[in-house]
């Protein structure tokens, strides 16, 4: 009965804390960051403003939290993706999980700027330091593992994030400022880039 109730409660909680967050989402969308007031947050989500300190600190907290939650579903739906694949390698795994993202960024560039380039370092700090995002970090050291290169496993680490960081900022300015041009252009010049990194 108590274990009961207690899950009734750790629901009603996440129901609360979604809301904000997805309160928080639209409005930093519609209106943009600075603009946005928690009061406006916590009408739009429709909790007393007491509720928006149970769960957050601030505005930067929530605005955190809100980046480590979007990268995190777009992250697991390139891994369900990935998972329903055979590859030939782990290059070609890791590969096809960078481009399922640059595509699922390319048709979603509001998330994208929203997102900005804070995308990377989420995914490969924020996520995996954090315990609810276990799957991920095990995803993370899934790639690490399996690469056969020349690296050590130190040096691996930090290519891997020199990657991600090159995918991050390289695909912002093609997907939302055509820059240096179109990401049909830029990613098979990106992915083929990172192959010859990869397979040192």
């Amino acid at each position: 009965m108590f274990l009961r109730k207690e899950g009734k409660r750790t629901q009603k909680k996440l129901i609360k804390e979604n809301k904000l967050l997805e309160a928080a989402y639209n409005l930093f969308i519609e209106k943009g960051i600075t603009a946005t007031a928690i009061d406006e947050i916590v009408k739009k989500a429709g909790v007393a403003k007491g509720t928006f300190y149970l769960y957050f600190k601030d505005k930067e907290d929530i605005l955190e939290k809100l980046i480590l939650k979007k990268s995190s579903e777009i992250v697991k739906k390139a891994l369900q993706e990935v998972s329903t694949k055979d590859f030939t390698s782990p290059v070609d795994k890791f590969l096809y999980f960078l481009e399922y993202i640059i595509d699922y960024l390319s048709k979603n560039r509001v998330l994208f700027k929203f997102l900005k380039k804070d995308f990377s370092w989420v995914f490969y700090k924020k996520i995996t330091d954090n315990e609810q995002f276990t799957e991920l970090k095990r995803a993370k050291e899934m790639f690490l593992k399996n690469f056969n290169t020349n690296y050590t496993q130190e040096e691996l680490e930090i290519v891997v994030f020199m990657i991600l960081e090159l995918v991050s900022s390289l695909t912002y300015s093609s997907i939302v400022n055509n820059e240096p041009d179109s990401i049909e252009k830029v990613k098979p010049l990106l992915l083929s880039t990172i192959r010859k990194i990869l397979e040192n």
